[in-house]
C-alpha cells in the first residue's frame, strides 16, 4: 500500500516534457513505509512533503522548486 498522495503533473513554456511529481501529507504514519517514498535519498524527501501552514487550521503549503538548491525530485515515468 502507499501513502495518500497526490500526483501532480508540471508543463510550461519551454519546457520539452512533463514533470512529475507527489505531495505526500506531513503527519502520516503511512509516509514511513511507502513504496515510492522510500526510493527517494532522505535528505530530499522533504521536497514531497506538504508542511502545516502555522495559524491557519488544516491549511498545507507545498511549493515546486523547478532547479538549485532544494530542488522538488520529479519522477521519470
Amino acid at each position: 500500500m502507499q501513502a495518500p498522495h497526490i500526483v501532480v503533473t508540471v508543463f510550461a513554456r519551454g519546457m520539452l516534457k512533463h514533470l512529475i511529481t507527489r505531495v505526500y501529507f506531513p503527519d502520516e504514519p503511512a509516509n514511513a513505509s511507502d513504496p515510492v517514498l522510500k526510493l527517494v535519498p532522505s535528505d530530499r524527501r522533504s521536497t514531497l512533503i506538504a508542511k502545516r501552514v502555522a495559524g491557519e487550521k488544516g491549511a498545507l503549503e507545498w511549493n515546486i522548486v523547478i532547479q538549485g538548491q532544494d530542488e522538488t525530485v520529479f519522477f521519470d515515468y
